[in-house]
């Protein structure tokens, strides 16, 4: 778990206090490198939901792959959504796993950040945007997107997906919302607890 503060999971929050954000926070020393197991292990996964009835008064939206078709990207191609609005970006929540995905995020507000002090290199701290199986909490890839506290417009970064497989995800906002998608390709062994996937009526080789 990222995040101090909110985490809104299509409708819901994750909130926490300040006995609880004092653990698992602390100065770290040698960290394991990112994408890897060790790096996994350290995260905390204590989300906390509560329904949403409250007013917000920000807007946060994340778009899956948002420059895939070349033509509409405007000849700016893999830049497509850097810092432009709505307009300038697409959202293709289908995506074929294996490469590093480009999502792109726009916040409204101040986005929270550990950088300049003692805690600027635990995971558990700062804000991220994270893979995760619907409704699960296992971490399966993650992205700091902090470096600018009042971003204009949407900022595109990319998430590992070598380790999913066929079957629906969710990228997190670990303060906010959450954007679906779906891997259709390559196909493997359900990971333990995971779910899987719905079986299509027709095997892949008689679909046309």
């Amino acid at each position: 778990m990222h995040l101090f503060g909110l985490l809104l999971v299509q409708g819901f929050y994750w909130t926490s206090t300040k006995a609880e954000d004092a653990v698992g926070f602390q100065p770290v020393r040698n960290m394991p490198q990112r994408d890897t197991d060790p790096y996994f292990a350290l995260l905390r996964t204590d989300y906390k939901f509560r329904i949403q009835t409250d007013y917000v008064a920000y807007s946060i939206d994340i778009l899956i792959d948002p420059c895939r078709e070349l033509i509409r990207s405007g000849g700016r191609g893999a830049a497509c959504c850097q810092g432009t609005n709505t307009a300038g970006c697409q959202h293709h929540p289908t995506i074929e796993a294996g490469q590093d995905l480009q999502v792109a995020y726009m916040q409204n507000a101040h986005v929270a950040s550990c950088r300049g002090t003692e805690y600027e290199f635990d995971p558990n701290c700062g804000t991220y945007l994270e893979v995760h199986r619907p409704g699960q909490k296992p971490v399966l890839a993650d992205v700091r997107i902090d470096s600018i506290n009042f971003p204009s417009g949407y900022q595109t970064v990319f998430l590992a997906t070598h380790r999913l497989c066929r079957g629906q995800y969710e990228v997190w906002w670990v303060v906010q919302r959450t954007r679906g998608f779906y891997v259709e390709a390559p196909t493997c062994a359900t990971p333990p607890g995971g779910v899987d996937p719905p079986r299509p009526a027709l095997s892949l080789s008689e679909m046309p």
